[in-house]
């Protein structure tokens, strides 16, 4: 269960912003200083991570997994997940791994 004061407010995980949306069950990674991202390479890594991709659009990709996921071009990701601590090692995977050079 997620601890409802850490969850009302903006996290911070190496510079990258973690927000909260949809009633605490879903988050939004934005990365840091990331303006776009090359959406077929990051889907790559995101389908290597055991997710599917449901939907390629250029809008945004959609994945399924232990977790919903929705890639954008700008980089963000929103994730949809009620364990903080999963929500963590998602933007880890996203920021370290996903959007890595």
């Amino acid at each position: 269960m997620m601890n409802p004061t850490l969850i009302r407010e903006v996290m911070m995980m190496r510079e990258a912003v973690i927000e909260v949306c949809s009633g605490d069950t879903a988050f939004t990674i934005v990365p840091p200083e990331i303006v776009s991202c090359n959406m077929d390479l990051v889907t790559k890594r995101i389908e290597e991570a055991g997710f599917i991709c449901k939907l390629k659009s250029r809008f945004c990709h959609v994945f399924e997994g232990d977790y919903e996921l929705t890639l954008y071009p700008s980089g963000k990701l929103l994730l949809r997940a009620e364990d903080i601590d999963e929500v963590q090692r998602i933007a880890s995977l996203h920021l370290d791994v996903w959007l890595a050079d």
